[in-house]
């Protein structure tokens, strides 16, 4: 009976190292995405135009999850509503609930989401192009942090639950 027991914490632990390793690998790619999709509301911006609330439903449908549910929701809402600012806001709490971002890249994207839809043309791509270069450096962070610390996550997990049961049997 104490090596079920003792199986089931060390798998536990396991498992708790193994998902915190599995969000490191989801950062790079939900930031390449959320990258992706920038770059498509700037051409969007730039060459047709575009409102809003349609560049944002055109993004959602050419980008995977959870981004694409992101600017769905925005793009879905603008029709109803106009205060972009909320949507933006409410959204991104919801985007910390269903993606691996970390409180860092929430940030760019808020203060991007702060500036959206106040300055003229030239202003917007200039504020599209910091964000995309802020976006730049935190890809280049998330997949350097995922190459130094899955590994640790996925052995802390394992050692900690030999630990525990070692010290529980």
């Amino acid at each position: 009976m104490n090596w079920i027991g003792a199986i089931l914490l060390i798998s536990a632990c396991s498992l708790i190292g193994f998902d915190h390793a599995n969000r490191l690998k989801k950062r790079p790619e939900q930031l390449l995405l959320l990258k992706n999709a920038l770059q498509i509301m700037e051409a969007e911006i730039i060459y047709s135009q575009f409102p809003i609330s349609d560049i944002c439903l055109h993004i959602a449908n050419q980008i995977s999850k959870p981004v694409d549910v992101f600017f769905n929701n925005i793009g879905v809402q603008m029709k109803n509503n106009n205060q972009l600012d909320s949507l933006w806001k409410e959204e991104i709490e919801q985007l910390d609930i269903s993606s691996s971002l970390d409180r860092k890249d929430l940030d760019i994207l808020r203060q991007f989401g702060a500036t959206l839809g106040h300055y003229d043309l030239d202003q917007q791509q200039k504020q599209l192009q910091l964000t995309l270069l802020h976006l730049d450096r935190l890809l280049t962070e998330a997949q350097n942090n995922y190459l130094l610390f899955s590994k640790v996550y996925r052995g802390i997990g394992i050692l900690t639950g030999i630990l525990l049961a070692l010290i529980l049997i």
